[in-house]
C-alpha cells in the first residue's frame, strides 16, 4: 500500500468524517449539553468538572465550535489512519477484496470498539453527573477498546480453534472493574433537576451513538471506495501492453 497515498487518503477521508461528526455534535448533541449546563450554572458545582476561575473554557458560539471541529478532525484523521492500517493488514494476510460496501461493515467495526463497547461500562456523559476518576475511566476505555478490538479480529479472520479466544477477549473488560462514580450519578439537591438531567443523560447517549456511527459509516465506506480505487489502478497497470522498442 502506497504510504504517501494513504497519508494524503488519512487526511482527507479524516477531515470529512470529523467534520461530519461535529455537524452531527452542533445540530444534536451541543443542545443537550447546554441544557445541562444550565444546571450547573445555577450554581450547583461537581465535583468531576472544573468551574475554578482558573479553569479556562472556550467561548460559547464559534469559538467552542470551532476547537471542537478541530479536535473531531484530528480525531478522524488518526482513526483512519488505525483503520486503514488494519485493513492493509488483513487484506496481506487473508487476501480479502475491500470494496466501499465492505468498507462499512469495517466501519460498523470501528464504531463497536470504539464506542459501543466502552460505552457498556462507561456510557457518555453529560455536564453534571457524578463521574469516577477521570484516570480510572481512560484506563478502562483504553483497555477495553484494545481486548474488544483484538476479540473481533481473531472472530473474523482466525482459524476455528482460536474463535473461543476472540469470545473471551470480547467478555474480558466487563469481568474486571468498571469504574463507576460512588452514590447517585446526579447530586443535584432539586428532584426535578435530576429527573430533568436523567432524562437528558438517556437523551444525549442516543445522540451521540447517532454522531459517532454516521462518523464511523463515512469513515468506513471512504476507506473501502479508497482500497476499491487502489485495486483498479493497480488492474489497470497489469493491464497496459508492454511498450515496443525498435
Amino acid at each position: 500500500m502506497p504510504l504517501r497515498s494513504t497519508f494524503i487518503a488519512s487526511l482527507v477521508i479524516g477531515t470529512l468524517a470529523g467534520l461530519v461528526l461535529s455537524l452531527a455534535q452542533f445540530f444534536l448533541i451541543n443542545p443537550i449539553i447546554f441544557q445541562a449546563e444550565s444546571f450547573e450554572v445555577a450554581g450547583h458545582d461537581h465535583g468531576s468538572h472544573d468551574h475554578s476561575a482558573e479553569a479556562w473554557a472556550p467561548a460559547d458560539g464559534i469559538e467552542r465550535s470551532g476547537y471542537t471541529a478541530v479536535a473531531n478532525i484530528f480525531a478522524g484523521i488518526g482513526f483512519t489512519a488505525v483503520l486503514l492500517a488494519v485493513i492493509s493488514q488483513c487484506q496481506a494476510l487473508h487476501s480479502t477484496q475491500l470494496t466501499a460496501v465492505k468498507g462499512l461493515l469495517w466501519g460498523m467495526g470501528g464504531f463497536s470498539v470504539f464506542f459501543i463497547a466502552p460505552a457498556i461500562g462507561v456510557p457518555p456523559e453529560i455536564p453534571g453527573i457524578e463521574a469516577a476518576p477521570i484516570e480510572h475511566r481512560q484506563l478502562w476505555w483504553a483497555a477495553t477498546v484494545l481486548l474488544v478490538g483484538l476479540g473481533l479480529l481473531v472472530v473474523a479472520f482466525a482459524n476455528w480453534p482460536m474463535k473461543p479466544i476472540g469470545l473471551v477477549l470480547l467478555a474480558l473488560p466487563y469481568s474486571i472493574y468498571i469504574p463507576h462514580a460512588s452514590g447517585p450519578a446526579f447530586a443535584h439537591p432539586d428532584p426535578d433537576a435530576v429527573a430533568a438531567l436523567t432524562e437528558l443523560h438517556q437523551q444525549f447517549i442516543v445522540m451521540s451513538g447517532l454522531g459517532n456511527i454516521v462518523f464511523w459509516l463515512v469513515i468506513g465506506l471512504l476507506s473501502g471506495a479508497y482500497f476499491q480505487h487502489l485495486r483498479s489502478k493497480q488492474n489497470e497497470t497489469l493491464l497496459q501492453p508492454p511498450l515496443e522498442v525498435y
